[in-house]
Order: structure tokens, then C-alpha cells, then sequence
């Protein structure tokens, strides 16, 4: 079973990860949680503890999402309806009281007492899920300009929700997905590049329209800028002198000092980079090889499915994860702006593993089920 041994090794090195570069995060975390009478005492393993507690829901998510018969997802009022369902949980953010802001963008809703959730990693699969039946039924009019503008209206509508959280990587992320499975239903090459050229001219007048997008690409673009306010580019300089620390073999499971808040979220958005001084090269080699297999195996079986619809559906799911993970791993090494993606399977945060693990428990289904 290539897709659940893969998904193993996966979830195996996230809790190798999670576990050395959040001890420092979760003793100072839990001690401000100490003297606010919230936790008993301060400990080393918060994020690691908190994580498999997500761990456990997600692999319960994924089996009940397992058990849902694959023509479920196919009928087009079923898909509807999930789609509904994932906009509607992505505008409560803007609710008072629920939507949590951090770092000038809110992501997620607070759930008590249970925890926070991201509704934009639920919004994706939906998407997904909704435009794939959607290029299919489309099918006989991929060359009309009725098809060019009704696609580029109905992503412009849907996603931009995301720029006024802003959230620009995400629909920076769902929109080259699109084009992926665009171009996958056969959509000519001239269609696609002026959708990406509209798209391209959008996101131009976002970025001058958000101080939060305008501060993250100006930083990468231009260092000096307000040296005071190092926040941003502090994260992407660190992360560098990380990867570039462990040299080829790494300093050594649970060796590296980066971890001591020199790399802010080092849990989270920059885990990468943190776990790369231990492992460096031969260790980022295993992980990037771990998302090459994924993409390589699924390609090499696609021909084994004979439903377009799952077809489109396959193709949509691992794109959006090896975009999101070269996204990731752009961004620790400073070929891209800061983002705030997380690294699939490894990064902390319950909402994004729960995805990720119903991500591979259709994809499982699809290739064995169908």
C-alpha cells in the first residue's frame, strides 16, 4: 500500500520534527498559561502532546471520510452542498467574537473548548472538490469564450473571499491548482495564459491595496525597508542560517540552537527550515523524495482509473499538496515571500492534519475503491 506507507513515513517525521523544534515555544507558551492559572505547570511538549491529540481526531476524520461512498462526491447537489457548506465556515471568520486575527489576517474560528480551527484548509478541499465537477460538465465548451469568462468570474468570485482576510498565497495556491486541472480538462495553453495573465493584473491590485501583503512582498524584495520592524524578514534570515547550519549530515537529532525563538513559529510555518539544522541535507533529501513519490505515484496509476470525474478529482488533490509543499519549502529558503502556508503531513496545526489525512484517504479510496 505505497499511498499509506508513504502517509506513515510522512506522519513519522512530523512527530520527529514536532517533537525537538517545539520544546523551547511550548516552555515559554505554557509558563505565560501557568500564570494565567490555565495550566499547572510549564512543559517542553505542548505543541507535541497537542498535535497528536490532533492526530488521533484527524485519522478518525479520515476513516469516516473513507466510509462515504466515492459516488457521494460525484453527484453534483452532494458537491454543491459541500462547497456551501466550506464558503459559509470560511465567512464566519469575519464574525465578532469568532474570527481570530493574527498578523493582520484572520484564518481561523475559535471553537470552545475545544480549539481553533482554519477553515481555509477545509475551503480548499471543497474547492477542489466543487470545481472538478464543474470542468466536467463544461467539458463541451472548453473552447468558447462563454467557458473563459464563466471560469475566470466564478474562481474570482469564490476566492476572493481570501483577500479581504487577505490571504493572498492561498488564492495564489487555488488558482494555480485550477489551472492545473484547467489545463488537465484540456483547456488550451492561449485560454490558460490569459486567465493567468487577468489573475496576474488581480493580484497586482491587491498587493497595492493591503498593507499586510505590501509589507510581506516589499520585505523580500527590498531588506532595508524599515529595518526597525524586523519581523518578517527576521523569520526568512533565520531560517537560512538554519538550513545552512547543519551542513551536509546535519548537528544531530534534538542538536540545534535555532530552536531557542531565533526562528519565530518554528512549530508551524518554518518547521523546515528548524528541522533542517539537525538533519540538513540527507534528511531535506528524504522529504522532498517522500513528495516526488506521492506526485510519481499517483501519475503512473492514474490510467487505472476509469471515472473522469475521480480522475480530475486525483489530479486536483495532489496538486494542491505538492504546490503547497514547494510553496512551503520556497519560502524557508527564500525563494518566495513569506506565505503563512503550512508543510502538508508536517507543519503543527490540527486543521491542516486533518485535511491532509482525509487528502489521502480519498485518494487510497479512489485508486482501490473505484
Amino acid at each position: 500500500m505505497p499511498i499509506l506507507a508513504t502517509g506513515a513515513i510522512l506522519i513519522l517525521f512530523w512527530i520527529l520534527a514536532i517533537y525537538s523544534v517545539s520544546i523551547h515555544e511550548s516552555f515559554w507558551l505554557t509558563l505565560k498559561l501557568v500564570e494565567l492559572w490555565q495550566y499547572t505547570e510549564p512543559s517542553n511538549y505542548f505543541y507535541f502532546f497537542r498535535q497528536l491529540r490532533n492526530l488521533v481526531v484527524a485519522i478518525v476524520l479520515a476513516l469516516i471520510v473513507y466510509k462515504i461512498p466515492l459516488p457521494f462526491f460525484k453527484k453534483e447537489k452532494n458537491i454543491v452542498l459541500i462547497f456551501i457548506l466550506f464558503l459559509l465556515f470560511q465567512l464566519l471568520v469575519f464574525v465578532p467574537q469568532i474570527g481570530i486575527s493574527l498578523n493582520g489576517a484572520k484564518w481561523w474560528l475559535y471553537v470552545p473548548p475545544i480549539w481553533t480551527v482554519q477553515p481555509s484548509e477545509f475551503f480548499k478541499l471543497g474547492y477542489v472538490i466543487f470545481l472538478s465537477s464543474w470542468l466536467l460538465r463544461k467539458k463541451k465548451s472548453l473552447e468558447t469564450k462563454n467557458f473563459f469568462t464563466s471560469f475566470f468570474i466564478i474562481n474570482g468570485l469564490i476566492l476572493g473571499i481570501f483577500l479581504f482576510i487577505p490571504d493572498l498565497w492561498t488564492v495564489l495556491v487555488l488558482w494555480l491548482v485550477a489551472l492545473v486541472m484547467a489545463r488537465y480538462a484540456w483547456v488550451r495553453a492561449k485560454i490558460i495564459g490569459a486567465i493567468l495573465w487577468g489573475w496576474l493584473l488581480i493580484g497586482l491590485l491587491v498587493w497595492s491595496q493591503f498593507s499586510y501583503i505590501r509589507n510581506r512582498l516589499g520585505y523580500f524584495l527590498d531588506t532595508t525597508i524599515d529595518p526597525n520592524n524586523r519581523w518578517i524578514w527576521w523569520q526568512t534570515q533565520q531560517a537560512l542560517i538554519s538550513i545552512g547550519g547543519g551542513w551536509f549530515t546535519g548537528k544531530g537529532y534534538g542538536k540545534w540552537l535555532q530552536k531557542f525563538w531565533f526562528i519565530p513559529e518554528a512549530q508551524s510555518d518554518f518547521i523546515f527550515a528548524a528541522f533542517s539544522e539537525e538533519i540538513w541535507f540527507f534528511g531535506d533529501a528524504v522529504l522532498l523524495a517522500l513528495y516526488l513519490w506521492l506526485a510519481f505515484f499517483f501519475l503512473s496509476e492514474l490510467h487505472k482509473v476509469r471515472d473522469d470525474y475521480y480522475k480530475m478529482l486525483w489530479v486536483a488533490i495532489i496538486s494542491l499538496i505538492i504546490m503547497q509543499a514547494f510553496v512551503n519549502m520556497g519560502v524557508n529558503l527564500r525563494i518566495l515571500p513569506n506565505t503563512g502556508l503550512t508543510l502538508p503531513f508536517i507543519s503543527f496545526w490540527g486543521t491542516a492534519l486533518i485535511v491532509n489525512l482525509i487528502q489521502l484517504s480519498l485518494l487510497y479510496k479512489i485508486i482501490y475503491k473505484s
